[in-house]
């Protein structure tokens, strides 16, 4: 059987040696020594690191690679991925070129023992920030009359708030070393569900004004304050605003996913964190097809396209749609807001 120009579909015992050995050699490097090369990184916990993205211009530390799942990803430009894709995307390297450099030993190689340590470190650090994420859904409370639904109505959401977003009162920040906690802000709080519905983090839009604007800080070094925070485990989860059906709308940010969910009535929206996060929500079995619903510009579309192909391999069904010319995302769209 051929396919496109004559090549030859790999049968399955292919398909399954050549995917062995692009793992082997996305595992045979940290990739905290290929990306620092391109920044400086310090530890952040365990096996985590951050420092200033490769990508894009910035002044406060928005990057942050996890050496014991593989992954970076970066909070302010949305870019993510794997080793691959890092060489791929910073470097210019074509695929091949990639696996060649990552089969080799032009980067030091993680040993098995290490592998084994670091898995380890992983596993305490996930459960801590699963059990964070927990204790601070545990809290919330229904939106209605609170300004989590102040905040909503203000973006022109006029729907009843689903019972995965909810309003609490929690910190903005722990100090895993010492215990402290800093002070409570209110915030919208958005569930994260994994692929069996189970909630491993939670996302807060911190608020002021009783709810009427999102929190606002200028630190010293003239740069602000983030007003959207995440906690637990993001990388495969997503805000459900509806249940698992044949089709789902998959978008990123909770206000495009409750302006999607108010102007499309009876369909399934999902929400990933991150315009780099929606090719890595883990679908459920009885999901058969997606509509990736993506933000305009070059952000919005590379990650419509990096799902569209994550997605298809899965043997799912996959469309695209954007918000009208001039519009950045829905819910600006929806409040008659042009970039």
């Amino acid at each position: 059987m051929t396919r496109g120009r004559g090549r030859r579909m790999r049968t399955a015992a292919e398909e399954a040696e050549f995917r062995r050995l692009v793992d082997d050699a996305r595992e045979r490097h940290n990739l905290s020594d290929i990306a620092a090369r391109y920044t400086n990184l310090k530890r952040r916990g365990g096996t985590e690191m951050a420092g200033l993205c490769p990508f894009h211009d910035e002044r406060t530390p928005s990057f942050e690679v996890n050496d014991a799942k593989g992954s970076y990803h970066c909070h302010g430009c949305g870019r993510g991925g794997d080793a691959f894709r890092f060489l791929m995307e910073k470097v210019g390297m074509t695929f091949p070129e990639a696996y060649e450099v990552l089969s080799g030993d032009e980067f030091p190689v993680v040993t098995e023992e290490e592998k084994a340590r670091r898995k380890a470190l992983d596993e305490v650090e996930t459960a801590r920030r699963i059990a964070l994420a927990r204790d601070i859904w545990s809290r919330t409370q229904l939106a209605a009359g609170t300004p989590a639904e102040v905040y909503a109505r203000s973006r022109g959401i006029e729907a009843e708030l689903p019972g995965s977003v909810r309003f609490v009162m929690t910190p903005r920040w722990v100090n895993r070393e010492t215990g402290e906690v800093g002070r409570s802000y209110p915030a919208m709080a958005c569930a994260l569900q994994d692929a069996s519905g189970r909630v491993g983090g939670v996302q807060c839009v911190f608020l002021a004004d009783g709810g009427r604007r999102k929190y606002a800080r200028t630190y010293a070094d003239g740069t602000q304050a983030k007003a959207k925070l995440t906690f637990g485990v993001i990388v495969g989860s997503a805000l459900r605003l509806g249940p698992i059906s044949e089709r789902i709308v998959v978008c990123e940010g909770p206000e495009d996913g409750l302006t999607l969910m108010q102007e499309l009535p009876g369909r399934t929206v999902w929400v990933a964190c991150g315009t780099a996060l929606m090719s890595r929500i883990e679908i459920p079995a009885g999901v058969r097809a997606i509509t990736l619903a993506g933000d305009n510009g070059e952000a919005g579309h590379r990650a419509v396209a990096q799902s569209r192909t994550a997605f298809l391999d899965c043997g799912l069904l996959v469309d695209e749609v954007y918000p009208a010319e001039g519009y950045k995302d829905w819910n600006d769209e929806l409040r008659g807001i042009r970039a």
